[in-house]
């Protein structure tokens, strides 16, 4: 028989605080989520409240008789409570408060121009605007315009070419720009070029079926009709194989990738529309940049007056029922949390957001991603003091607008490469159709610039922007 002993020993272990998960959790939701997010604790907590006026900063002459004035937490643990609410809203717009600031130009609204993207045109259109200017965007929006139910493009490009006097390498060119955007397939001239597209993009991601590709590409026919046998002998592989690729491409390929967008007059059920919503907002100013951080729609959140009063009777002990006392207790930290939290996000985009503006004056100034300057997050969070996953929270799946109206995505600013691709895609533009650069030629142009890249990274800009080689790019 195997004796057991029961022993005491003291072990570290790291654990995360649950008030730390849930200021992470509010840092990295988007605008639009926060709102719902907001909304939702409203509902589930009486003890906070929206109030149209703002509280007052604690300066006010009476704090007794003030219901919204901080300094009224007089037991140790409403100091603490003050204390931390003090450090997270250095530099913030409302004090304990959590509210949206107010632009100086008021007869300007922001969100307004923000126009809900609820068709595939739309949304190509947006996209079309962040990578080319000009004539290119001239071509590309008639191709946009000419896209079918589909989302394909069937019109040949040598009529798109004449109707628009461009040249059908011009119009080729920006269609493959097109073909790389949101939804994959998009653009695509055939349901087999619809496939290679979507397929290709698979494999960007690391989710491709190298099989399935080489299937598309070499074997459309023999697919269509099933011809197991015939590919499998073709291939060099087994039956089962050839099934395995054919049913990825069953599950993960649209032939339709339009499908999902329809127009904004139609309300069926299946309408999927969704819009993009900044959640900073850069403006230029007389005296430089200004930073919005939008949040939900200018509304006050605050602990509810009566609810502040019975926290101090739990306080003093007034209070005797310990139901009660659980319940105040509970609903009104947790309103001071929410706020706390809800400034700290604000503070932290804001001084991220600001560090962004002082990096990248040319490119706030131009619009040009030409103008981008190599930055990381690893930078701004060591500028900051701050943790590199919180810069990363604070950045994910979030939009700037610019102060051309212009909407990107936060990451924009932390993308190496695309200064160096606007740059390549601008020399290949400029050069002569009938001699094209080749990547060492591009190479020793960019060197002379002061720009040291390899001829192998050239090659791997050049592909990700959907660019030919020289030898396909010869007239």
């Amino acid at each position: 028989m195997i004796k057991q002993d029961l022993q005491q020993a003291q072990v570290q272990v790291q654990r995360i605080d649950p008030k730390l998960i849930l200021a992470n959790h509010m840092l990295e939701l988007p605008v639009i989520a926060l709102n719902e997010a907001i909304e939702n604790e409203i509902t589930d907590n009486p003890a906070l409240e929206v109030t149209e006026e703002r509280p007052c900063n604690g300066d006010c002459l009476d704090k007794d008789a003030c219901p919204y004035c901080s300094r009224r937490w007089h037991s140790p643990a409403g100091d603490k409570m003050e204390d931390a609410t003090r450090w997270l809203n250095v530099g913030s717009d409302t004090g304990a408060s959590a509210s949206s600031p107010n632009s100086a130009l008021d007869d300007f609204d922001p969100i307004a121009n923000i126009e809900a993207v609820s068709t595939l045109q739309d949304h190509l259109a947006l996209s079309l605007g962040s990578v080319v200017s000009g004539k290119d965007y001239r071509i590309g929006e008639y191709i946009i315009d000419s896209l079918d139910d589909n989302g394909w493009l069937t019109i040949p490009l040598d009529e798109i070419a004449a109707d628009i006097k461009a040249s059908v390498e011009d119009v080729s060119r920006v269609l493959q720009i097109i073909q790389s955007f949101d939804p994959p397939g998009v653009g695509a001239q055939s349901l087999q070029d619809c496939m290679l597209i979507q397929l290709r993009h698979l494999a960007e991601i690391g989710e491709g079926d190298p099989m399935a590709e080489k299937i598309v590409c070499d074997y459309f026919d023999p697919m269509t009709r099933n011809r197991y046998s015939k590919l499998a002998r073709s291939l060099g592989v087994t039956v089962d194989s050839v099934k395995s690729s054919l049913q990825f491409i069953k599950e993960r390929l649209n032939p339709y990738p339009a499908n999902q967008y329809h127009p904004s007059w139609d309300h069926s059920p299946t309408h999927n529309s969704f819009s993009i919503k900044p959640d900073i907002i850069i403006q230029k100013t007389e005296f430089g940049y200004s930073v919005e951080i939008v949040e939900s729609d200018n509304a006050v959140l605050c602990v509810n007056p009566s609810y502040r009063e019975a926290y101090q009777k739990v306080q003093r002990g007034d209070i005797r029922s310990e139901q009660e006392r659980k319940h105040i207790i509970e609903y009104v930290e947790r309103a001071e949390l929410f706020i706390r939290n809800l400034n700290q996000r604000r503070q932290t985009l804001r001084q991220i957001a600001q560090l962004v503006i002082d990096m990248q004056q040319g490119y706030l100034a131009t619009g040009s991603r030409r103008f981008l300057l190599p930055l990381t997050r690893t930078t701004v969070a060591h500028r900051l003091k701050v943790h590199e996953s919180t810069v990363s929270r604070a950045t994910a799946e979030k939009y700037v607008q610019l102060p051309n109206q212009e909407v990107v995505p936060f990451g924009i600013f932390f993308n190496n490469s695309l200064s160096m691709k606007s740059l390549i895609e601008e020399i290949i533009r400029d050069e002569d159709p009938s001699d094209p650069l080749s990547d060492q030629k591009i190479v020793d142009i960019l060197a002379e610039r002061g720009i040291v890249l390899s001829r192998r990274t050239i090659a791997k800009y050049r592909g990700s922007q959907k660019i030919l080689s020289s030898m396909r790019r010869k007239h």
